[in-house]
């Protein structure tokens, strides 16, 4: 079973049992664990490492949960006026 660090956003309990302290590590399946890793609680510690440079470094997991992909404003083309933009210039 994967072990997880109690962050210090954790509270009195965390997945049901009491806290022990900041960076204690409790041992838990990923259904006992996954609320508490979404509320930033826990931290998972058994993430694979990948070897730099590797195809596995682009695609790893990393231990801060679902990662939203920000927009780069200075690749982005937008349009806000509804014109198209290969036109709009010319």
């Amino acid at each position: 079973m994967p072990c997880y660090a109690i962050t210090e956003k954790a509270g009195r309990f965390v997945a049901g049992q009491t806290n022990t302290g900041v960076g204690s590590v409790l041992t838990l399946t990923e259904k006992q664990a996954e609320h508490e890793v979404r509320l930033g609680s826990l931290r998972p510690l058994d993430t694979p490492v990948a070897k730099a440079g590797g195809a596995e470094t682009q695609n790893a997991p990393t231990s801060k949960g679902k990662r939203v992909a920000k927009a780069d404003a200075k690749t982005m083309d937008i349009n806000v006026s509804g014109e198209d933009n290969a036109s709009a210039g010319a």
